[in-house]
């Protein structure tokens, strides 16, 4: 077969060449070529499966024509539309692209505030408030003489949010105009010019030149390079954060016909429009050839050209169509417990209030139509003003309250609607997402959740936390629930190379802390550390130790591989050599030296293990790899490299050798590739298998991360008719990726063992105790990893997620399910090794294994409750809880998601997650990215009032932390892709612990406060107006002076309880961060509940009762001030809001739990402003008039100042509303203290009711109980000893 036959696709010609030749070679072989014609048959009719019509082509695949921007128009109008997400379709050709909500020039400017009005009214608070404006001005229900005085106020929240968000979309502006503008080079195949474009003038189908350094301006295919193996390397920081180059190339059979390549009117066939960074899927067809294009062909928009000086490449994805465009599609809606309680408690107090005004509208129709009140011409007067015509008989038709009792009911209820107007806070939602903003900035600015290292150029990167959604602040501080990765998360993500097993052999000496914990716990020798020899080379990532050379008694890996004469000597090579070829590891060059660059920190480690043994990886070009074995350069043909993801969970190179042997190298997860390894006894000794096997479990006890690693010699008969097939697959239009896994597949069967490598992880500082901490704060934590069985138990222990007091239960299917029991955890009392072909274990095996589990666990509990019952018979201090763990695995986990997702049995989802809530601690081994999401979710959905937070550091944990209630991105290794897509980002898993225990549970208290203060206060406000109807035949006469009722939220109560909910603490960090139970008050929802909210509402409404009745049967029926004038109704109303005012702001006080001296301030000036406020309007001038106010207060300050019955009104009311909450608060702090009473006190120096004196060491004195039912214990600890009160917590 020629090369042309496999672009032309023409196998049948092939077929037939081949037996030809093979027949005239030797007659023996026509066998094997009649095999061979069999097989390219088969191709054919894979071929023909890949084949499909115009019509359903349009639907499904792109076309672009090369520098023909008409013909390539014409193609994108025929896509379809699709729905994404993102949406797009039809094509889009321009380049051009727009972020900003609203268009910025000089012409369409004015219309940005009708388009940003028209979104700020889709919220109901906003259209409920002009709602109310529109009642204001209708004369017959108007309480304020027609005009809409709540407009002033509505129109400040509008124009606050206006400017925010005007300012914000400025800003996307600004940045989306310089994005534009770019300057990029255009390629004019016909003449051959190079000009000078902006981003947004290209186009679909053109072809531009990127110079090093420049980035990308949309996304392209390279079709030449300045580099002379058509190589050129790119970063890719914009999209996924990761620093590291990587290489991208022109296709191989593009690379030798330029001219064909580049020419006019020759298209490009790929996929439509996505999302996927990762992949891609095409065909360039010029007029003799179809060559197919992936991910490694293709330059993405945003990401920079390196070490390259030039590329070439044709434009297939512009705008808002390109890869980087897709991925801003916003993130999932999240919305925080509080937010969705608040809702709630908004429906229920609009349902109060309109309760408020039917009874009144009701009353008021029977009782102003009774004879002795409706025919009353004082109260309503003449109609008409008619005297003349009096008739006291027909009354009714001369007085203006008329006959139609329905009208009036309707205008009753719409008066007394505006009457309870700020039932609901006007500047709620606005005042929490300014205490929100303030509370992210100081996290933000915390220090101790700040973090800098220098990476390997040492250059400093510094990682402060950001908090990237204020909506879920306070949700931090009841997280039931959380699910962490494991590597980059909990360990460093920072590799070290430290065993190899190579042919049943074990290299490498010393272990690991997790090593030595394993070893602690069993009872077992723990091997001394080893300190590294004197002259031992030095090489990056690699923590090898061998044995001393005069130690014969163990393998030494330096003497094997550096004496050819050893019969392990091939194997070791091999070994090393196959760690150097399989990797798509780059060298890059900085300040004179060269490091290797890898978005996979495994593989970098992995070929700095071969490098220190002297197999030095360095170069790649195009398909040669060059590698110095022992100092001489040697180098390979990369036929093909198969490349790793978590679905394969391996990868594999096939390579030529300079001989032309064909060998393929494969590495990867155990249990992956154990089943592709040879069956035959003289390629893989079952001896040499068992003791790799050994190995491996030894490495697992270290917590040290493996591989397997196979090789294979590959026939030249078995590669080509693989390669054609191979081919097929890479240029199919339809399924590309599935076809190609299938015919990777097939290749890599038959392996021969090689060996084992162990790489080390080590856990980042504070993980244990972080971890511990959350424990001891009632979260339940779950450790999702693709980790072993055992590795993954023994981090668990390292990291304390468990410990040998508690009982593990097990629900692990296929191999690991054999083990049987691990220190001390119950065994498989079903047994799980009954599975399917795929190792999924049976449902109804599954069902009862689980069953039998949760038995185990009640078993537990109930022996140590017998047990404690006997020590408290015996007044014995009572042992704590005992806690279990659960240990589950992939193959248990396939089972239950089966079981759930098909319907099969909905009870065996049920039994799980009834198991993992009684549990304290789960981990997940083996599981895959879409498995961990698939956990989150299925936690999330069968608990719906539990709420959930998911951590981890790279892309596949993306699914995980955007199912999550609250997703937390720590700044990895591995890009940025998980912090991007989360919450919050913070440095390192240590910083949970501040972030949730500290700011967590201070927002939610603070924000607690905040909603229940401000609906209180407005309860406060309007409810004196019902009473006042009581009086006044609910006329719907409106007693409040209007200036100081519309800004008594705006002004007068508005600074002090912005201050308290975002400064306020209930307990210091210190006392938090040392005593991590208190975060159980948020778990326990103790700061805003249902029962909570209406504590607070019926509060407010019995100190309006005290404030409006105090004040009239102070001032009674006659009162008169000296010039004669009576106080009058107004009069009376200032007055009320004199105590409404101060009762409000020195209601506050009574919360504040840390006081700075500025509370103090904001409250003594918001008194101060109103008492202002009444000054002016009770003066003796025009001003009030002027502005728009009656002066209906006139003269009434001075008079009611100097009178001692108005004092002595304030102080009888300020005791009848405070002092009965100061008193349950003194009595339940002295005698049912909270856990946070308790911190205070400790924090202010008495530790177990003894005052500490100065200087005196606290550490180590205060006995710390942790339980699940605090507030109980510490009630009867109380009672029993009023010196053990910190020790209940």
């Amino acid at each position: 077969r020629e090369p042309g036959d496999r672009d032309r696709g023409d196998f049948r010609g092939a077929a037939r060449l081949r037996m030809v030749q093979n027949t005239q070679g030797d007659e023996g072989s026509c066998a094997t070529a009649a095999g061979e014609a069999r097989r390219i048959m088969e191709m054919m009719t894979f071929r023909k499966k890949q084949t499909v019509d115009a019509a359903t082509l349009a639907q499904t695949v792109r076309t672009v024509v090369v520098d023909d921007r008409v013909a390539s128009r014409a193609k994108l109008k025929e896509e379809p539309f699709r729905d994404g997400p993102p949406s797009t379709g039809p094509g889009l050709p321009k380049n051009k692209v727009t972020t900003s909500l609203y268009t910025w020039n000089i012409f369409q400017i004015w219309a940005i505030i009708p388009l940003d009005l028209w979104r700020q009214f889709h919220r109901a608070a906003n259209v409920y408030f002009l709602i109310i404006i529109v009642l204001q001005m209708i004369n017959k229900i108007s309480i304020t003489g027609g005009l809409p005085t709540v407009a002033p106020p509505l129109a400040l929240i509008l124009t606050v949010t206006f400017c925010k968000d005007a300012y914000e979309d400025y800003r996307r502006h600004v940045a989306d105009h310089a994005e534009n503008v770019t300057v990029t080079h255009q390629v004019d195949l016909v003449t051959g010019e190079v000009k000078d474009v902006h981003w947004q003038d290209i186009e679909v189908g053109d072809v531009i030149e990127i110079r090093n350094r420049e980035l990308i301006a949309a996304d392209v295919v390279v079709v030449e390079s300045s580099d002379p193996n058509g190589l050129c390397f790119v970063m890719t920081a914009n999209l996924d954060g990761e620093t590291n180059l990587k290489q991208r190339k022109v296709h191989t059979d593009m690379k030798h016909d330029p001219k064909d390549v580049l020419k006019r009117g020759v298209t490009v066939q790929c996929e439509l429009p996505n999302n996927r960074l990762n992949t891609f899927e095409g065909t360039y067809q010029t007029g003799t050839a179809s060559h197919s294009l992936g991910a490694e062909n293709v330059l993405l928009r945003g990401t920079q050209l390196r070490n390259t000086e030039s590329i070439k490449g044709v434009v297939i994805y512009t705008g808002a169509e390109s890869k980087i465009q897709m991925n801003n599609a916003a993130p999932p809606v999240k919305m925080s417990s509080m937010t969705k309680l608040c809702n709630v408690e908004t429906l229920w107090i609009i349902t109060l209030q309109a309760t408020f005004c039917l009874v009144a509208a009701a009353s008021a129709v029977t009782l102003n139509y009774r004879d002795d009140v409706k025919c009353n011409m004082y109260i309503w007067g003449p109609k008409d003003n008619d005297l003349a015509n009096w008739d006291r008989a027909n009354c009714i038709q001369h007085t203006s309250i008329g006959e139609d009792k329905v009208a009036y009911f309707f205008i009753k209820f719409f008066n007394y609607v505006l009457i309870f107007t700020n039932f609901v806070p006007i500047a709620h939602v606005l005042t929490l997402d300014i205490v929100k903003l303030m509370q992210s900035s100081f996290m933000e600015n915390d220090l101790k959740m700040y973090h800098e290292f220098k990476d390997l150029f040492g250059v400093t990167q510094e990682f402060p936390m950001v908090a990237r959604t204020l909506e879920l602040s306070e949700e931090l501080g009841m997280v039931d629930y959380v699910f962490s990765d494991k590597t980059g998360t909990l360990t460093c993500n920072v590799m070290e190379f430290r065993k190899c097993s190579i042919q049943g052999i074990s290299y490498g000496l010393g272990t690991t802390e997790i090593g030595r914990a394993y070893r602690e716990r069993n009872n077992m020798p723990v091997e001394a550390e080893v300190p590294p020899l004197p002259g031992d080379k030095q090489t990056p990532n690699v923590n090898f130790r061998d044995p001393d050379p005069s130690d014969r008694s163990r393998p030494s890996l330096s003497k094997v591989i550096s004496d050819p004469g050893n019969p392990r000597h091939q194997g070791v090579h091999d070994f090393f050599l196959s760690l150097s070829l399989n990797h798509e590891v780059l060298p890059e060059k900085r300040d004179g030296q060269t490091f290797l660059s890898a978005s996979n920190p495994d593989e970098a480690a992995l070929v700095y293990a071969a490098q220190h043994f002297d197999r030095r990886f360095h170069e790649r070009k195009m398909d040669d790899v060059r590698v110095s074995v022992e100092g001489v350069e040697q180098s390979f043909t990369v036929l093909h490299n198969l490349e790793f993801s978590s679905k394969r969970a391996r990868s594999s190179v096939i390579v030529r050798y300079a001989d032309g042997t064909i060998m393929i190298f494969t590495k990867g997860a155990d249990n992956v590739v154990k089943k592709r390894l040879s069956a035959d006894t003289h390629v893989n000794p079952p001896d040499v298998y068992q003791a790799t096997m050994a190995h491996l479990d030894e490495y697992v006890n270290d917590g040290l991360r493996t591989l397997l690693v196979g090789q294979r010699k590959i026939p030249d008969a078995e590669y080509e008719p693989w390669a054609a097939k191979m081919h097929a697959a890479e240029i199919a239009l339809v399924n590309r990726e599935e076809e190609r896994y299938a015919v990777m597949d097939e290749i890599e069967l038959g392996l021969e063992l090689m060996g084992a490598t162990a790489i080390e992880d080590k856990l980042q500082g504070g993980v244990g105790d972080t971890i511990a901490a959350l424990r001891d704060g009632g979260v339940k934590v779950w450790m999702l990893t693709g980790d072993k069985v055992g590795t993954a138990v023994n981090i668990g222990y390292s990291c304390q997620l468990i410990n040998l007091e508690m009982n593990m239960l097990r629900c692990v299917a296929g191999e690991d399910a054999e083990k049987g029991v691990q220190e001390g955890g119950v065994a498989d009392t079903v047994g799980l090794t009954d599975v399917d072909k795929n190792g999924v274990p049976m449902t109804d095996v599954l069902k009862a294994h689980l069953d039998s589990l949760i038995h185990a666990h009640d078993a537990f509990q109930q022996e140590q409750e017998r047990v404690n019952e006997t020590r408290r018979r015996d007044q014995v201090p009572l042992l704590p809880p005992k806690e279990s763990c659960l240990v589950v695995d992939t193959n248990a986990l396939r089972g239950v998601e089966e079981a759930m997702e098909s319907g099969k049995d909905s009870e065996v989802g049920q039994l799980f997650l009834k198991l993992a809530s009684r549990v304290k601690s789960v981990i997940c081994a083996r599981v895959s990215p879409k498995q961990k999401s698939k956990i989150v979710a299925m936690v999330k959905e069968s608990l719906p009032l539990k709420v959930t937070l998911s951590i981890g550091d790279g892309a596949n944990d993306v699914p995980m932390i955007q199912t999550a209630h609250i997703g937390v991105g720590i700044f990895g290794l591995e890009g940025q892709q998980a912090v991007n897509s989360a919450d919050f980002a913070i440095g390192q898993f240590r910083f949970l612990k501040p972030l949730m225990l500290v700011h967590g549970r201070w927002n939610l208290r603070r924000c607690s406060l905040l909603t229940c203060y401000l609906f209180y206060k407005n309860a406060l406000l309007v409810l004196p107006q019902f009473f006042l109807g009581v009086r006044s035949l609910f006329s719907g006469m409106f007693t409040w002076y209007d200036l100081v009722y519309q800004w008594f939220n705006a002004v007068y109560t508005a600074l002090p309880i912005l201050f308290v909910a975002t400064f306020d603490q209930d307990v210091n960090a210190d006392i938090v961060m040392k005593y991590p139970s208190l975060y159980k008050d948020g778990l326990e929802r103790k700061f805003m509940t249902h029962g909570s909210f209406w504590r607070w509402m019926f509060e407010g409404i019995m100190h309006g009762v005290v404030c409006y009745f105090f004040v009239e049967i102070a001032m009674g029926e006659d009162v008169v001030q000296s010039n004669g004038k009576a106080i009058g109704l107004f009069g009376a109303g200032i007055v009320m809001l004199w105590l409404v005012d101060l009762v409000a702001n020195l209601r506050l006080g009574l919360e504040i739990l840390y006081w700075t001296g500025y509370e103090a301030a904001f409250i003594t000036v918001s008194i101060l402003v109103f008492y202002v406020t009444w000054s002016v309007a009770s003066s003796d001038n025009d001003f009030m008039v002027s502005v728009g106010y009656p002066n209906i207060v006139y003269g009434t300050m001075g008079w009611m100042m100097n009178g001692s019955w108005f004092w002595f009104t304030t102080f009888l009311a300020l005791t009848f509303c405070l002092m009965p909450m100061y008193t349950i608060y003194v009595v339940k702090r002295s005698f049912l203290p909270s856990r946070a009473d308790i911190g205070r006190e400790i924090a202010s120096g008495w530790i177990n009711g003894v005052k500490q004196s100065e200087g005196s060491k606290t550490n180590g004195e205060t006995r710390v109980l942790n339980t699940d039912d605090g507030h109980i214990e510490l009630q009867d600890v109380y009672a029993q000893s009023p010196a053990g009160r910190s020790s209940a917590l």
